[in-house]
């Protein structure tokens, strides 16, 4: 693992190329061109060696791009989520089998869910209830409701 001081100093280096006048100024049009563009400079290419990990792995034991030669259900990536997120959230950091992390095969769950939508190789099985966003919204309100009342009892 890197040292506090390594990661420090590397971000401190990130940061500074961000606040660069010179690179966020620049007068060359290719730089005007690429800045339009999705910006890759914030990415952390930790993550990104853990998904290529993950990805070359997948590539290796089923084929490269194997997600793209026949369609794929959605269902399928998001139980591997579900999976691997709890056996992050139980204290596992490392998958057993590829050695990278819990959470680089979620992101390689989430990539391949992505290029399913834009390639159309997916089969949109979710469960689309339309119930949990309001759900959601609504548990804000009433948590809310709750803090205040158990405030408000136990002055």
């Amino acid at each position: 693992m890197f040292e506090r001081d390594q990661i420090q100093s590397f971000a401190e280096g990130v940061q500074q190329k961000i606040q660069d006048e010179e690179m966020l100024t620049s007068p060359n049009p290719k730089a005007a061109y690429g800045a339009a563009k999705a910006p890759f400079i914030g990415v952390p290419p930790t993550a990104l060696v853990q998904l290529g990990l993950v990805m070359g792995g997948g590539a290796h034991k089923y084929g490269l791009y194997n997600f793209r030669s026949t369609r794929i259900n959605a269902s399928t990536y998001i139980d591997a989520i579900y999976r691997h997120f709890l056996k992050y959230q139980d204290g596992v950091d490392c998958d057993k089998e590829s050695g990278a992390t819990e959470l680089a095969h979620i992101m390689a769950c989430c990539a391949i869910l992505i290029d399913g939508h834009y390639t159309g190789m997916i089969i949109d099985d979710r469960c689309k209830t339309g119930l949990v966003e309001p759900l959601l919204e609504d548990s804000a309100h009433l948590f809310g409701v709750f803090k205040e009342n158990y405030n408000e009892s136990s002055t």
